[in-house]
């Protein structure tokens, strides 16, 4: 005698009921063995919180569009790595570069290299190498033709800013004294005041602190020889979790903002003159 095997059919609804279950039981558990694997620095790491300085057109300057040339480099090149850039805090640039030191800044930027910041950050790859001139009051008695004219004089530099090339060699050696004001706009008017012999600056920022101290241009002439060329840098304190992955991070964003074009249209778009 034979017998058959009853087969109960389940509802629809009562399976997926139990294979919900099964999800709310094991989700928990899932969560935490994903934990084990991601690396929070990391996940922290990948929004960064930057500063840097105003009034260092077309660099960095909250006039700007998008706070100037170097500000937006920033931004996309991190962007292009994957990093975002959550905020850049407007400071004094001695303040700036003092706190990231500290390490509440992932990064500060544009920065020139010094042995004295390479003891305590890391430097990006370079970026818009920067040429500086001497300037002096218009008149044959103050043309600055060669750099042996720098000797014995006194020139003006704004806190924050650090002394390079020739113009560092001679400050070592005594022969030449320098003057620290706030700002370049104080710099030029200590210029006309007979304060100080020469101002060291780029065009543009020497352009835009003459237009501050409504000083006309006409009243003061530029070396035709290059006091210092200063390529620029991102500058990430080297005491923070993945300082490394940060400059890495710049850098590889960097090369593709060269490779796509976008590097050289950043130039014409706030019409960088080197």
């Amino acid at each position: 005698m034979g017998f058959e095997r009853e087969t109960r059919v389940e509802p629809l609804h009562s399976y997926f009921s139990h294979i919900l279950a099964r999800i709310r039981y094991l989700l928990p558990l899932m969560v935490m063995i994903l934990s084990l694997f991601i690396d929070p620095v990391k996940a922290d790491i990948l929004t960064l919180s930057l500063t840097t300085g105003d009034n260092y057109p077309p660099f960095t300057s909250r006039e700007l569009p998008q706070g100037g040339m170097a500000t937006t480099l920033v931004i996309n090149a991190f962007k292009k790595s994957g990093y975002l850039v959550e905020e850049i805090e407007w400071l004094p640039w001695k303040r700036g570069v003092t706190l990231t030191q500290r390490g509440q800044y992932h990064a500060t930027f544009p920065y020139g290299w010094t042995p004295e910041r390479a003891e305590y950050f890391y430097f990006s790859a370079p970026f818009f190498p920067t040429k500086k001139y001497a300037w002096s009051r218009l008149g044959q008695a103050n043309t600055l033709t060669n750099e042996e004219d720098l000797q014995g004089t006194v020139y003006c530099n704004p806190r924050g800013y650090a002394d390079f090339g020739k113009i560092k060699e001679l400050i070592d050696r005594n022969l030449l004294r320098r003057e620290t004001p706030n700002s370049m706009l104080h710099c030029f008017k200590m210029l006309l005041q007979k304060r100080v012999d020469f101002v060291s600056a780029a065009p543009n920022d020497a352009m835009k602190a003459l237009l501050e101290a409504e000083i006309s241009p006409q009243e003061v002439q530029r070396s035709e020889f290059v006091v210092t060329e200063i390529p620029l840098h991102v500058i990430v304190p080297k005491q923070i979790p993945r300082a490394q992955d940060i400059i890495d991070a710049f850098n590889k964003g960097l090369i593709i903002l060269r490779e796509n074009g976008r590097y050289e249209v950043l130039k014409e778009e706030f019409n960088w003159v080197e």
